[in-house]
């Protein structure tokens, strides 16, 4: 499999890729911060991870490839977000390349939803041992 189309001209996107073995959907990934600013830089960071079929002593399932993504933002031109709590569970997050940049779209679980649109984004990883 491959890198998918909408994110490949993304900066780090491969290496997300390559941490999971496919693209994350994000599910039940949490926002950690978000950092608008009208100049310059805006940042999202959430923690996501891959859950697996095993279960651990207290029959919860085992986490795995626990990583924090940071959305590094440049441009935004235009939001639609509502929500913000003090836990923000993700159902997934979508990147799609536009005509003017891309639109990231958070559909919740619990918490902040909405759609950010930015002329420019990369993607820094900082893996984590669960």
């Amino acid at each position: 499999m491959t890198l998918p189309l909408q994110v490949a001209s993304i900066d780090g996107a491969q290496e997300l890729y390559d941490w999971f073995g496919y693209w994350p959907t994000f599910h039940d990934a949490e926002v950690l911060r978000l950092e608008l600013n009208r100049s310059g830089s805006s940042l999202l960071t959430v923690r996501t991870k891959e859950v697996t079929s095993e279960t651990g002593k207290k029959g919860y399932y085992v986490p795995a490839k626990n990583v924090t993504v940071e959305f590094m933002i440049e441009g935004v031109l235009d939001l639609d977000l509502n929500g913000f709590s003090h836990q923000n569970v993700i159902s997934y997050i979508e990147v799609e390349k536009t005509t003017n940049g891309f639109l990231v779209t958070l559909s919740p679980c619990y918490g902040l939803a909405g759609t950010i649109e930015v002329s420019k984004i990369s993607i820094r990883l900082s893996p984590k041992e669960p």
